[in-house]
C-alpha cells in the first residue's frame, strides 16, 4: 500500500507494518491506524506516522535506550485486550516533545505507547503510582 505520510512524501508499507490504536491516541482518538517509521539519519528518533491522516506524526524514542532503569507493570486487563502473549511482544516508545533547543527536549515518560509487534495492536497507557513525570529532560 502506498500511503502519503506529511514530512517523508509517499511511502510504500506492508498492511503489517500497520499498529492498530483501538482507541487513538488521547487527543487523537480519529486516528486509529499507524506505523513506525525509522529515519536512520534521525536515530535516535523515529516517527509513529498515522496512515489515517498525513500530517499527524509523533516524535518517539525507545525510552530503555535514555532511561535504562526506566519500568512499568502493564495491566493485567489491557495486556489481555492487546493479546500480550509474550515479553518479547511488546515495544515501547514515548513522545517527545522537542523545543526550539533539543538539549531542552523531554519526553513523557507517564504515558508510554505500548505495541504488539504480533498482534500489531497498540495504545497510550496512561501510569498511576509513579514517580515519572510527563516532561522527563532526555539530556541532563
Amino acid at each position: 500500500m502506498i500511503i502519503n505520510i506529511g514530512r517523508f512524501g509517499e511511502m510504500e508499507i506492508r498492511e503489517e507494518e500497520i499498529i492498530h490504536f483501538p482507541n487513538g491516541i488521547p487527543g487523537f482518538e480519529r486516528s486509529i491506524r499507524f506505523v513506525l517509521v525509522h529515519v536512520e539519519e534521525h536515530a535516535p528518533f523515529s516517527y509513529l506516522q498515522s496512515v489515517d491522516e498525513a500530517g499527524l506524526s509523533f516524535i518517539v524514542i525507545d525510552p530503555f535506550d535514555f532511561f535504562p532503569s526506566y519500568e512499568f507493570n502493564l495491566n493485567e486487563t489491557i495486556a489481555a485486550e492487546m493479546r500480550i502473549e509474550a515479553p518479547d511482544q511488546v515495544v515501547v516508545r514515548t513522545i517527545i516533545n522537542l523545543n526550539e533547543d533539543i538539549s531542552q527536549a523531554t519526553t513523557n515518560l507517564v504515558a508510554p505507547v505500548v505495541m504488539n509487534k504480533k498482534s500489531q495492536i497498540g495504545r497510550q497507557v496512561i501510569l498511576t503510582g509513579t514517580d515519572y513525570t510527563t516532561r522527563h529532560k532526555l539530556f541532563e
